[in-house]
């Protein structure tokens, strides 16, 4: 029986441990926070399946995390997980009340872990499945950022020739009052009025910026960016590989896990990526609850290669769908990484040969006002 003085001691305890997470709350709004990576999320989850594993008990295993995780942030969000758990809730609903950093298909992976007694095994398998998605995202961040940087690029240098060389000549043909070629008319004109206008073609395109940041930030915006995305030339067909696998690893591995398959759809639609991908899947759910196939759900929809389908009419057939499905999503993850290299390759020739062609067209403009300007001095 513990002492008045050491209960006023555990009670002050599980007072400043209460009021802890609202503290750090306070503290961190002064300063910037990193938010948290794909990769902290996986080391977090493959670190907790082996404590787990190796029968360390969950409160204790969360505090070590908590206490010895760099990220900040990550810090808070365990040790509130950790209060809650030691509280009496169940670990999928502590980290339920983090949906920013806990994904519904994370929540209810751990759910399953902790109905069939198997948490250690489905805690590994989400490692794996958040180490593919974030490898996925990787891929497909690569995808889109090359081509802008060797564009950003080339407008670096184009830009210079226009603001930088092209403004001394401009002096030098003035002064000597020669009649210039219409090449070297076009090409300062278009220099007089890129500089004379800069500040208002900046004001624009920042106004411009602002007007589509706000647009995609709406139902609507969201939707026909996302349509946008699997469109692009050359870049579309990336994207929609990307969301292939990531559908087909996702669905997969709740499959796996025991979820059931309606399930399974809903957080997969909720995980899609996509607008127009998450509806297909929901439309594959109310298919498949009124009793029908997922292959005949899957093969009218225009989003799905027949391979998918394929696979999917396969993997019903022999029961084994979670098994098909991971074999699809690495089919496509490979395809993800050819398509980038076809996609640098094709896109490196075409970028030079922009530059050749404006870069000489400049040079061919100057050099004609330079030899007439020769010509009138002979």
């Amino acid at each position: 029986m513990p002492t008045p003085a050491e209960l006023e001691k555990i009670l002050k305890q599980r007072r400043a441990w209460q009021k802890a997470p609202r503290q750090e709350k306070k503290k961190a709004s002064f300063r910037f926070v990193r938010p948290i990576r794909t990769r902290e999320l996986t080391d977090f989850t493959r670190q907790l399946a082996t404590m787990v594993g190796a029968r360390l008990p969950l409160a204790k295993s969360l505090g070590i995390l908590a206490q010895h995780h760099s990220h900040p942030q990550m810090q808070r969000v365990l040790r509130a997980v950790l209060h809650g758990v030691t509280h009496g809730q169940s670990l999928s609903d502590s980290l339920a009340q983090f949906p920013k950093v806990f994904s519904p298909l994370f929540v209810n992976l751990v759910r399953v872990g902790e109905v069939s007694g198997n948490l250690p095994e489905i805690l590994q398998q989400l490692a794996g499945y958040l180490e593919k998605m974030g490898e996925l995202r990787r891929k497909l961040l690569t995808a889109m950022t090359y081509p802008a940087v060797i564009v950003l690029v080339a407008c670096g240098a184009i830009g210079f020739l226009l603001f930088g060389i092209l403004p001394t000549f401009t002096d030098l043909f003035r002064e000597f009052s020669a009649p210039m070629p219409l090449p070297t008319r076009v090409l300062l004109g278009t220099t007089e009025f890129l500089r004379a206008n800069f500040f208002y073609m900046f004001l624009l395109l920042l106004a411009a910026t602002v007007v589509a940041k706000n647009f995609a930030q709406t139902a609507k915006g969201r939707w026909t960016l996302d349509a946008i995305k699997i469109k692009l030339p050359l870049i579309g067909a990336v994207v929609k590989k990307v969301l292939i696998a990531r559908f087909s690893r996702t669905l997969g591995a709740l499959l796996r896990s025991g979820v059931s398959l309606l399930e399974a759809l809903e957080i997969t639609a909720r995980s899609a990526g996509n607008q127009l991908f998450a509806q297909e899947v929901v439309r594959m759910k109310h298919m498949a609850t009124r009793g029908e196939l997922m292959e005949k759900a899957i093969s009218g929809s225009k989003l799905f290669p027949p391979l998918v389908a394929q696979m999917i009419a396969v993997g019903e057939e022999t029961a084994e769908l979670d098994s098909l499905l991971t074999k699809t999503a690495e089919f496509y993850e490979s395809e993800v990484d050819a398509a980038i290299e076809a996609l640098t390759s094709i896109i490196e020739p075409v970028v030079i040969v922009v530059l050749g062609v404006v870069l000489g067209g400049a040079m061919i403009a100057i050099y004609l006002q330079i030899f007439d300007l020769m010509n009138v001095i002979q």
